[in-house]
């Protein structure tokens, strides 16, 4: 794995054991694991949405946005994979929340000024492979940008 790879996924494993997201779907309790929120050094701005996983297909991507905003992805195509992920970079002071429904699924995070904050989630739930809506409510003056994918989830893999 290369080395940027290794340090996003001791990232990753470090959030998932601090962060978990509780999930409703059908009337039983599912849990879902909320990715890492890191730094990315380097870019300054969040003009385009992130970058997911090649293995994901991308259903939704919103580049450079102020405020707040609700998004509609499509159906799941058949074989898409059971996991939903979702990327979601930020800049400005302030805290962003964000909703997934029908996933019943939300996390929240805290924009710095000056520098773009990321997190990935991802969400393995019974309905994923619905058509569903991303909310996000933004405090004034962040921007974010957002991308949601679809696919298999992520592999923990410590060993490379």
């Amino acid at each position: 794995m290369p080395h940027r790879g290794l340090i996003a996924t001791l990232i990753l494993l470090s959030a998932v054991a601090l962060l978990s997201t509780t999930a409703w779907s059908s009337g039983s309790e599912v849990y879902a694991e909320a990715g890492a929120t890191t730094d990315l050094p380097g870019r300054e701005v969040v003009d385009r949405a992130p970058e997911l996983d090649m293995a994901e297909r991308v259903v939704l991507s919103q580049d450079r946005t102020q405020g707040n905003a609700s998004l509609e992805y499509g159906e799941a195509e058949k074989g898409a994979g059971d996991t939903v992920t979702v990327a979601v970079d930020c800049e400005g002071k302030g805290r962003i929340d964000v909703e997934l429904r029908p996933l019943a699924a939300s996390f929240p995070l805290d924009c710095r000024d000056g520098e773009v904050t990321g997190i990935h989630n991802q969400f393995t739930l019974a309905g994923a492979d619905r058509a569903g809506t991303v909310t996000v409510t933004a405090a004034p003056g962040v921007h974010w940008s957002l991308s949601v994918g679809r696919g298999e989830p992520a592999e923990q893999n410590l060993s490379d």
